[in-house]
C-alpha cells in the first residue's frame, strides 16, 4: 500500500504553482482576451467546487455575471462563454456540455491536467496542467494550480509574478503546519463566503474522500441559518475567509460559543486548502485506509 504518494503531491504544490506560473506567463496574451464578458464555469466533483471559487471572483473583479455549474445541469446560454475545468479532460458529462456549447457557437477554453484529452476537440482554445496532474484519484495539486491560473487569467493579475509569490508562502507554510492537533474530530465544518466557499467545498470534498468522514461545508454567514445547532465540543470549523472579513469574524466568535474549535484562515485560502489536503491524509492514514485509491472512485467518469 502506497501510503505517502498523495502526501507527496501536496508538498509539491509550490513546485506545481511555480509551473504554473511559467505556463500563464507563456500563454498570458493569448488566453486574457477571451476573458471580459458573461461566463459559465463548468466542471465535476473537485472541479465543479474550482468552478464556484473563479465564478465568484469573477463577478466580483469583472462585474459581469459568471456562474459555476455542474456539467451534467448545463443548459447552453447564448453570449456566455464556457470555461470548462477538468482533470482528466474525460468525463462524459463534461464532454456532452462543451459540445452544447459548442453547438451553439459560443466560444469554450478548457483547464486540462491533460495535454492531450478527448475534451480538447471541443474547445477553442486549451491550456494545459499536465504537470499538476496526480498519481492518485483524489485532487490536489491540481486544484490550487486551476484556480491559480484562473485567477491570473481572467482577473489580469501579470503575467503569472503573484503566483510565484504564493509558491514562496505556501512552501514556507506547509513546511511549519502540524496537522497533529485536527486529526481527532470526526466532525469536521469548512466555511468560506464568496470564492472562499469554493474552496470550503472543495477541502470538504477531499476529507471526504480521503478519509472517508462525512464533513459539511456552508457559506459562512448562512452557517448561523441552521447548521451550527450541530456544533459543539466534537466539532471543528474550519474558516477559508480572511482574517480582515468583520461579518466572517462574528460567525466565528458564535462558533466559538457553542464549543467548537476554530481554525481560521491567516493566509491565502490556497495555502490553507493545502493545510487541510494534509489534514485528510494524516487521517487516512491513521485510519489504516489508503488515500491514493479510495473505495468506489475513478479518476473520469465515463458513462
Amino acid at each position: 500500500m502506497q501510503m505517502n504518494t498523495i502526501e507527496d503531491d501536496i508538498r509539491s504544490t509550490p513546485a506545481i504553482l511555480r509551473r504554473t506560473s511559467a505556463r500563464i506567463a507563456e500563454h498570458k496574451t493569448a488566453f486574457g482576451a477571451l476573458f471580459g464578458g458573461p461566463a459559465i464555469l463548468l466542471g465535476c466533483g473537485t472541479s465543479y467546487c474550482v468552478g464556484l471559487a473563479a465564478a465568484a471572483s469573477y463577478e466580483r473583479k469583472r462585474h459581469v455575471p459568471a456562474q459555476a455549474i455542474i456539467a451534467s445541469d448545463y443548459v447552453p446560454r447564448a453570449g456566455w462563454m464556457v470555461v470548462a475545468i477538468s482533470r482528466t479532460g474525460q468525463t462524459t458529462e463534461l464532454l456532452r456540455a462543451m459540445q452544447a456549447a459548442q453547438a451553439i457557437g459560443v466560444p469554450v477554453f478548457l483547464l486540462a491536467g491533460e495535454d492531450a484529452s478527448p475534451a480538447a476537440q471541443y474547445a477553442d482554445a486549451v491550456l494545459p496542467l499536465e504537470f499538476a496532474a496526480e498519481a492518485g484519484v483524489v485532487q490536489t495539486r491540481f486544484i490550487t494550480a486551476a484556480t491559480a491560473a484562473l485567477r491570473a487569467l481572467m482577473f489580469d493579475e501579470g503575467s503569472g509574478d503573484t503566483i510565484g509569490d504564493l509558491a514562496l508562502e505556501m512552501e514556507q507554510s506547509l513546511a511549519a503546519f502540524d496537522p497533529t492537533p485536527f486529526l481527532r474530530f470526526d466532525h469536521v465544518v469548512f466555511l468560506g463566503r464568496g470564492p472562499q466557499y469554493g474552496l470550503a467545498c472543495a477541502a470538504a470534498l477531499n476529507l471526504q474522500e480521503t478519509a472517508l468522514l462525512v464533513p459539511e461545508a456552508h457559506q459562512t454567514l448562512d452557517y448561523r441559518h441552521g447548521p451550527i445547532a450541530a456544533a459543539d465540543a466534537n466539532t471543528l470549523v474550519w474558516a477559508f475567509d480572511a482574517a480582515s472579513d468583520t461579518e466572517s469574524a462574528a460567525v466565528l466568535d458564535d462558533v466559538r460559543n457553542t464549543g467548537a474549535t476554530v481554525y481560521a484562515a491567516a493566509a491565502d485560502p490556497l495555502i490553507t486548502l493545502a493545510q487541510a489536503q494534509l489534514v485528510a491524509f494524516f487521517r487516512a492514514r491513521t485510519g489504516n485506509l489508503d488515500p491514493t485509491a479510495p473505495r468506489n472512485l475513478v479518476r473520469a467518469i465515463i458513462l
